[in-house]
């Protein structure tokens, strides 16, 4: 499993693609800071920033399933997965091996947003909070809570890839997903459907909006039951599925 996953990191660490995602998630993220202080003279500050870019789930779906295509997607394509297991491992384990590479270019990318546009802000309009031993500990809490949505979203990310497989295919039907998730949301935003809070791109998105209401227990345990499901429902398809 060791070597399996040293495996992925290679080739996440040599993939074009990622490279060429993380440079467009600094454009991209550095165009929308500039946008919002010298055109609309936003006087957000960094704190602000930090909690509505961790809630970003429509842009880390973007990014996300675009890495998801260059990542994952391609080993189907390329029938790179056929040939890991004829070294023997098994099909969980190179599965597993694929995903933990995933979820750490997601982490990259998710960290590489919400990093930048912070600092920015920050030093454009200040950070807001006072620099204290409770600053510290409320940055650290909402950034895990933050990653946690991040790591959320791409085990989903993940299940939707295999499966489709094909790059177009799960980009198109992954972002039609959380589309009519945040239209539900919005559509019955004075009256929120009872099972809507039971949604994670709807947790996720409580970070930044959910104020006083913003419960962590139930998030946490929304997302851990997310990530879960969406992960074994995964590998049970993997290991169903006909690689060629």
């Amino acid at each position: 499993m060791k070597c399996l996953i040293k495996a992925e990191l290679f080739k996440l660490k040599k993939s074009l693609g990622f490279k060429l995602l993380l440079l467009a998630n600094v454009v991209i993220t550095l165009l929308m800071a500039v946008l919002y202080v010298s055109v609309l003279d936003s006087e957000l500050t960094g704190y602000h920033i930090l909690k509505s870019s961790l809630a970003m789930v429509l842009y880390h779906a973007y990014i996300g399933y675009l890495f998801a295509a260059v990542f994952c997607s391609s080993e189907f394509s390329n029938r790179t997965f056929a040939m890991s297991l004829l070294c023997g491992s098994s099909r969980t384990r190179v599965f597993l091996a694929k995903a933990a590479g995933f979820c750490l270019g997601m982490t990259a990318l998710f960290v590489e947003a919400a990093g930048l546009e912070t600092v920015f802000f920050s030093v454009s309009n200040g950070f807001g909070m006072a620099l204290c031993p409770e600053t510290i500990l409320t940055v650290l809490r909402l950034s895990i809570l933050g990653l946690a949505g991040c790591l959320t979203m791409g085990a989903v990310m993940l299940f939707v890839t295999v499966i489709f497989k094909k790059a177009m295919i799960t980009f198109g039907v992954g972002i039609g997903c959380i589309y009519a998730f945040l239209h539900l949301e919005t559509m019955f935003r004075d009256h929120p459907l009872p099972y809507m809070k039971y949604v994670y791109t709807y947790q996720i998105r409580q970070i930044s909006f959910g104020g006083d209401t913003f419960s962590p227990g139930l998030f946490c345990v929304v997302l851990a039951i997310t990530f879960t499901a969406a992960l074994a429902a995964a590998v049970f398809i993997f290991e169903k599925s006909e690689l060629k």
